[in-house]
């Protein structure tokens, strides 16, 4: 018994199954365990399934916290303009550590993020080395994350000037002190960008294993261009109007906070979203324009966003407004009902008026107050000769347009299984031929032997 208590690799319950509970190993032996344990398919997706879910749970941590940092800036801004409080006040101090608090641990999930990404490569790749994970890209990548996420409001009153213009005098110019905080609190809107990240993350098509398979076999990348698109195409109504709220909300306040400091008329927050909502419509009336250059840039960039939005706007009403395959089919078929109705009416009025103009023309002859009758029938007479070739003319442009590419590809795709159809019937013909062929032989043959045996059979 002390011979076995004494040997640290027999395990006392459990013999030969869980053997490595019961022993020491070393950090080198852990490790090889560790490999060896991932080193299976199954376990690598179990693993790739866990860093799935991980690095989608860091994701909208971060973007809690990003927007947490964002609503503190805005509140913080709002009451020092308001006079509620001072940059030298406590309040501010708190609501910016708040702010620093909240940059901070965003930094700090961002780094794991990238860490359980990182991990998900050399996963994916079957790869050790998670130095192989970090190019060019992904470290620009990273660099440029944390620099966006890092610049915050901090505590404290700075001051800087820049100049002004008035939209009335061109020469009236004038320099205004402006708090620092302005210039660190516009790059915080750009930690927004983690919204793209959490909606590729939760987006069902980027979590099925059977779309990721269908994806990789066509060469498709899921990333968020991919599920924007898929989401245009889904919901296009509801995906442009949160769109264009949202860049007008976040637009107006941007041009509110670098024009507050300078007149009353900038200052205010609706006069900023009515310039900010006529920049982006493309109307410009110029009752409200920009002093600062701060202002320009965002209107610049407000006018480029709207102009953008107004092309999809168009697109998707132009998609909508259009007939569907089974709609186009239905509305071409009335009109090809409603074209031959009205053709067989005006041939009919052909005879009609025909047969007039022969009755009348006799009849004037002898009674010569019957030439207005005959030149009103040869009046309808032409009129409905040339109705019957307009509604000819309609019946070919119907033609013309009901042939579509959508109709070209079908047609060639059936007439290309149709051919299939009779290339595998010939082949099913040519083999039935060479078996009778065969066959005739062998009779052939058997009838050859049967004759040669009947005269000795005759003798």
């Amino acid at each position: 018994m002390s011979s076995i208590v004494e040997d640290p690799g027999i395990p006392l319950v459990g013999v030969n199954k869980r053997y490595k509970m019961y022993r020491d190993y070393t950090s080198f032996e852990r490790q090889e365990l560790k490999s060896k344990r991932f080193a299976t398919v199954g376990s690598r997706l179990a693993k790739r399934k866990e860093l799935f879910r991980k690095r989608k749970q860091v994701c909208d941590i971060a973007l809690g916290l990003a927007i947490a940092g964002i609503v503190f800036m805005v509140i913080e801004t709002e009451l020092d303009f308001a006079g509620y409080i001072t940059r030298s006040s406590l309040a501010s101090y708190l609501l910016k550590m708040c702010i620093t608090a909240s940059t901070v641990a965003l930094l700090i999930f961002l780094a794991m993020y990238h860490r359980v990404d990182i991990q998900l490569f050399t996963v994916n790749n079957s790869v050790d080395d998670w130095r192989l994970a970090m190019n060019c890209r992904r470290v620009f990548g990273m660099t440029l994350e944390f620099i966006i996420c890092v610049i915050h409001p901090i505590p404290g009153k700075f001051y800087m000037t820049w100049t002004t213009m008035n939209s009335d005098s061109k020469n009236d110019s004038k320099t205004v002190s402006v708090p620092v905080d302005v210039m660190l609190s516009l790059p915080m809107v750009l930690r927004l960008y983690i919204v793209s990240r959490t909606i590729l993350l939760h987006s069902r098509l980027y979590q099925d294993a059977s779309s990721q398979s269908i994806g990789a076999l066509n060469r498709i990348h899921f990333n968020f261009r991919f599920i924007f698109k898929s989401l245009m195409a889904l919901y296009p109504d509801y995906l442009l109007a949160i769109i264009m709220v949202s860049m007008l909300t976040i637009a107006s306040w941007s041009l509110h906070l670098c024009e507050m400091y300078g007149d009353a008329v900038h200052a205010n927050f609706l006069n900023s979203m009515w310039m900010i909502a006529i920049t982006f419509l493309t109307i410009g009336y110029g009752d409200i324009v920009p002093t600062s250059y701060c202002g320009r840039g965002i209107s610049v960039v407000t006018g480029i966003m709207g102009a953008g939005c107004t092309a999809l706007v168009v697109a998707v009403l132009a998609r909508k407004l259009e007939l569907s395959r089974s709609e186009k089919y239905v509305h071409d078929f009335v009109l090809d009902i409603d074209l031959d109705k009205r053709l067989k009416n005006e041939a009919a009025n052909v005879v009609k008026y025909g047969w007039f103009v022969y009755k009348f023309n006799n009849t004037t002859k002898t009674n010569p107050t019957k030439g207005a009758q005959l030149l009103r029938h040869q009046r309808k007479l032409l009129q409905a000769i040339y109705n019957i070739r307009e509604i000819k003319c309609s019946q070919r442009r119907l033609m013309d347009q009901s042939v579509t590419l959508v109709e070209v590809n079908k047609t060639q795709s059936d007439m290309s299984d149709g051919i299939d159809q009779v290339k595998l019937r010939q082949v099913a013909l040519e083999e039935k031929v060479n078996c009778i062929e065969g066959k005739v032989s062998l009779i052939y043959d058997h009838v050859l032997s049967i004759s040669s045996r009947l005269p000795h059979k005759i003798d």
